[in-house]
């Protein structure tokens, strides 16, 4: 499913992006046995860098909205950030946004300029 996902994502990106997965917690990379963002993205062709970082691993899922935004507060830490690079942060489901809206704060507090952001569905 994550290579058709894929498929659908690149075929509406444009550009030199360099693409940047949404870390999965560790629970959930064990659960699955793999990592669906990042295969997703090694998928799309694009160049990829993996330089948000979780702080923590909490899960959002089952949350309410309060509790997604307290818990996306610092969630992420981004190193190795590339002021000059166009950078495409990738998820793969919308609820309330705190996750994206956390990951593109610590963007851009490592130095990113250009952002944008894609996801595959929004619930």
């Amino acid at each position: 499913m994550s290579f058709e996902l894929a498929d659908l994502l690149s075929g509406v990106i444009d550009g030199d992006w360099v693409l940047v997965p949404l870390p999965t917690i560790g629970k959930h990379i064990r659960e699955r046995g793999f990592d669906h963002i990042k295969l997703m993205c090694r998928k799309m062709g694009s160049p990829m860098k993996c330089v948000l970082k979780r702080r923590n691993n909490t899960t959002q899922v089952g949350a309410t909205i309060d509790e997604r935004r307290i818990q996306a507060l610092g969630a992420y830490e981004a190193v190795g950030v590339d002021a000059q690079e166009r950078y495409l942060l990738v998820d793969d489901v919308w609820t309330t946004g705190s996750s994206m809206l956390a990951a593109c704060e610590a963007m851009r507090a490592a130095g990113a300029k250009n952002l944008a952001i894609a996801v595959i569905a929004r619930s």
